[in-house]
């Protein structure tokens, strides 16, 4: 029964983070605005503390190590064993009530960011963000690192990732991406801006759902709301939160977002169900998390084959907007290349420069060699220097994300890993059967399946290079990338 003990143990935690994540998306999504918000932060901090309790309790220590001793184990129970255990000591070096502090603190700092987002004033935010950023520097130090203190915040997200490997990721985005961006504009024609027209948010509502159905995302699992900065949340493989946003003058921005975070939610959906709470019923890392997002956003949703597909569903419901344009001018809209303020309505190139500037202030923040006063200068001054733009205000700059209110600092370079998997995937895929042909078809069942086979059933019993190097025979690779790109672009 050693086994069963620890299973029964590592259940119960799952349902303790649950309940968290309840609270958190409630908080993001339903909770009333004149609600009392420190309360709701007392709340997240007291079942941050159980969690934390329950994790690095002598009886769940006791419950692994006399799994580890009991014999006939499979290696994959093995796998999940030294993952718990390495998971608990980690725990361990953080005090319940550094926990609870954090959970506080973040709780908090969501509502200021949301204050300081809508009035445009980064200095509404300051105050919390240097807290944030002080105590996520104690607990680099708690977890301890080699190197660059920030690897011990990366690996939260993308376990065994360093600056080192980054910077060398960042350098191909520095010295390439500029060369395949002209490439590009070369073939270029003319924006049209037709898709700023104003498009009803009821309408848009209506169409996201169908467009669900069209992807073969099981809605009988998950549900979609609003939020200020579209997520997605998981209680539990059969219950799935997903958010999106409205513009009426920006009709792309919702639907991105929502295939974006079906994407999250399949590979939630895709876990094991048997013995929840297990690492092999765990993400393997964020970058392959968003490997699952970016791919069904970008390599997917912005093909020719696709707006094809959805474009009967874009006349039903805006008539007057799209009856005289063609797919194709869809098609080069929604892959325009151009620099802009917001990334996550920026085009598949410059994407990546939006990542780069937050990933060169998260690693000065980290060291101390940038205070958060200066956070904003500095924003505003990488803006001019990669995307030529001159910021306007807070709101579309420094206040943009959500990420810093919640305590995640190290989880942005997980975007453009997650890109380049994607497309590393997208390129395995291909040598067997055509995506093209799978996607005009409506196959997309068939696609989730490659993926359900290759990455969503190994949960964390495999790192990201090991997941990686199954499915493709080798470890991420810029190249896949730029090939993906020329291939969109037939340069």
């Amino acid at each position: 029964m050693s086994y069963q003990n620890y299973i029964e143990y590592c259940n119960e935690i799952k349902k303790l983070n649950g309940i968290a994540a309840l609270l958190s998306w409630d908080m993001e999504v339903k909770m009333p605005k004149q609600s009392d918000r420190s309360f709701r932060a007392d709340q997240s901090a007291l079942i941050q503390g159980l969690i934390h309790e329950r994790q690095t309790s002598s009886s769940f220590e006791n419950s692994i190590q006399d799994a580890l001793d009991q014999s006939g184990l499979s290696a994959d129970q093995l796998k999940c064993l030294e993952i718990s255990k390495k998971d608990m000591i980690q725990s361990k070096k953080l005090s319940k009530e550094f926990i609870e502090k954090e959970s506080k603190l973040t709780s908090n700092a969501y509502s200021v960011w949301e204050e300081a987002k809508l009035k445009s004033n980064f200095g509404i935010f300051q105050n919390d963000l240097e807290k944030i950023v002080e105590l996520q520097r104690e607990k680099a130090e708690y977890y301890g690192y080699e190197g660059h203190p920030y690897n011990a915040l990366l690996d939260l997200y993308e376990e065994g990732s360093t600056v080192s490997q980054l910077d060398k990721m960042f350098h191909d985005v520095k010295s390439k991406l500029g060369t395949l961006i002209q490439d590009v504009l070369a073939v270029q024609s003319q924006k049209t801006n037709f898709l700023t027209q104003k498009f009803d948010i009821a309408s848009q509502i209506a169409l996201n759902k169908e467009i669900l159905n069209i992807l073969a995302v099981p809605t009988d699992f998950c549900r979609i709301d609003e939020s200020s900065h579209p997520f997605c949340t998981s209680f539990h493989p059969s219950d799935i939160r997903m958010t999106t946003r409205y513009s009426e003058n920006d009709i792309m921005s919702s639907i991105w977002s929502t295939i974006h975070e079906s994407g999250h939610g399949r590979y939630e959906m895709g876990l094991q169900v048997i013995n929840s709470g297990l690492p092999s019923s765990s993400a393997t890392s964020l970058g392959i998390h968003e490997s699952q997002s970016r791919f069904w956003e970008n390599n997917i949703a912005r093909s020719q084959e696709f707006i094809d597909l959805i474009f009967p569903l874009l006349k039903k419901y805006f008539p007057s907007q799209f009856q005289s344009v063609q797919s194709e001018t869809i098609f080069r809209e929604v892959n325009f290349i151009e620099p802009t303020f917001i990334r996550t309505e920026s085009d598949e190139l410059t994407y990546h420069y939006h990542i780069m500037i937050r990933y060169e202030i998260e690693k000065l923040l980290v060291s101390g060699d940038l205070n958060v006063s200066e956070v904003r200068d500095y924003w505003n001054d990488s803006y001019k220097k990669y995307l030529g733009l001159e910021v306007p205000n807070d709101a579309k700059g420094v206040l943009q994300d959500v990420h810093w209110s919640f305590g995640g600092i190290g989880y942005f370079p997980t975007y453009s890993l997650g890109s380049f998997y994607a497309a590393q995937w997208y390129e395995e895929i291909n040598r067997t059967k055509s995506v093209s042909e799978m996607i005009r078809d409506s196959r997309f069942e068939e696609i989730n399946q490659w993926h359900a086979k290759h990455i969503h059933q190994f949960g964390r019993l495999k790192t990201s290079d090991e997941i990686c190097q199954s499915a493709t025979n080798r470890s991420l690779d810029f190249s896949c990338f730029e090939r993906y790109i020329r291939g969109k672009f037939n340069i």
